[in-house]
């Protein structure tokens, strides 16, 4: 879903601009804004190069300017990070910074301008992924993020190893998750729930950047109360659904919450928060990250009993972000205390 790419400061040297040098730059930063991550280093070096490079573009490539200004700005278009194999970022130079980003963090591709692509073209501890700006819109990384930003098939239709790799590429660079699921309220199926959100956090312990370092993030799982009690219903119909309500939470707690807590004992805080929900404003179900909010169709029940996929759909849908705040700031339900 979500594509990663290093980008060479260079490569918005100002003397390489005509008419088509300038739609590949465009399409590059576009693409990047739909369904793509631009990975810095977390002492600022090569953020900062590229803001200057922004301030420097003028006239003609205003446009350009602008596109790369505000992607910088948003936090959810970059991840920071320290690169593992360069203790001290200031005694190298750009070029291999940037080369160690790409190396260390496994990002997708390190975009790179004319002089350095073919200064690292033939290098073989540093070719691997790079993509010449001049030609980005014909690159396999363009054809991918294109692929990641258009809806998958049923997900039952794909391989397990497609499967994996959209649910990595997607979580591969946060420090949290965030899982919306109305239904895991009713209390019902637990295992199944359990099993599917196991599996995406599996996947993030052993996949993503930061879950490497053990106590970075946190897991929070949603739902609301599966019912809902109204004030103009009689007492005893109100204590009887809150009963039933504490009921369902105490099974989700025991069932669900304790089997995950155990699973990753050191990895992250896993919480859960039950809603109060008297407009049904909770519905769809999402997997939210740092860099990308993705619609699961059926939800986190994703296995059958044979193991095999349910009919499911994942598709990313990043202008969802007010609606989960809305989810977010539902009131806490009255659901009482565990015995």
């Amino acid at each position: 879903m979500i594509v990663s790419a290093v980008v060479d400061p260079s490569a918005f040297n100002e003397d390489r601009f005509d008419d088509l040098y300038t739609i590949h730059v465009e399409d590059f930063l576009q693409g990047i804004w739909k369904n793509g991550l631009l990975i810095v280093d977390s002492d600022r070096r090569l953020q900062n190069a590229l803001s200057k490079k922004a301030e420097s573009l003028l006239g003609n490539k205003k446009r350009v300017q602008i596109l790369l200004t505000e992607l910088l700005k948003e936090k959810s278009k970059r991840a920071s990070v320290r690169p593992v194999s360069v203790s001290n970022t200031s005694s190298v130079d750009l070029l291999e910074l940037i080369c160690h980003l790409k190396k260390d963090t496994e990002a997708d591709a390190l975009i790179l301008g004319n002089d350095n692509f073919e200064t690292v073209r033939f290098d073989e501890k540093r070719n691997d992924g790079i993509v010449q700006l001049s030609k980005y819109r014909d690159s396999d990384f363009e054809s991918n993020r294109q692929r990641y930003e258009n809806q998958f098939g049923p997900i039952d239709t794909l391989s397990s190893s497609e499967v994996e790799n959209i649910i990595i590429c997607s979580v591969r660079f946060t420090k949290w998750l965030r899982f919306y699921d109305a239904y895991i309220g009713s209390g019902e199926n637990m295992n199944r729930f359990q099993k599917g959100i196991e599996y995406i956090l599996s996947l993030w312990k052993d996949h993503g950047f930061f879950p490497s370092e053990q106590g970075i993030g946190s897991v929070d799982i949603f739902t609301r109360n599966a019912e809902q009690i109204r004030d103009n219903e009689t007492d005893h119909a109100q204590k009887s659904k809150l009963a039933q309500n504490q009921k369902n939470y105490q099974k989700i707690n025991r069932e669900l919450m304790a089997p995950l807590k155990k699973q990753f004992p050191h990895w992250w805080q896993i919480n859960l928060f039950v809603k109060d929900d008297p407009k049904s404003i909770f519905h769809a179900r999402y997997l939210e990250t740092q860099h990308a909010i993705i619609r699961v169709d059926r939800g986190f029940d994703l296995f059958k009993q044979n193991d095999e996929f349910w009919r499911n759909f994942f598709t990313l849908n990043m202008a969802e972000s007010t609606h989960l705040k809305e989810i977010r700031e539902l009131p806490e339900a009255n659901v009482g205390n565990l015995t």
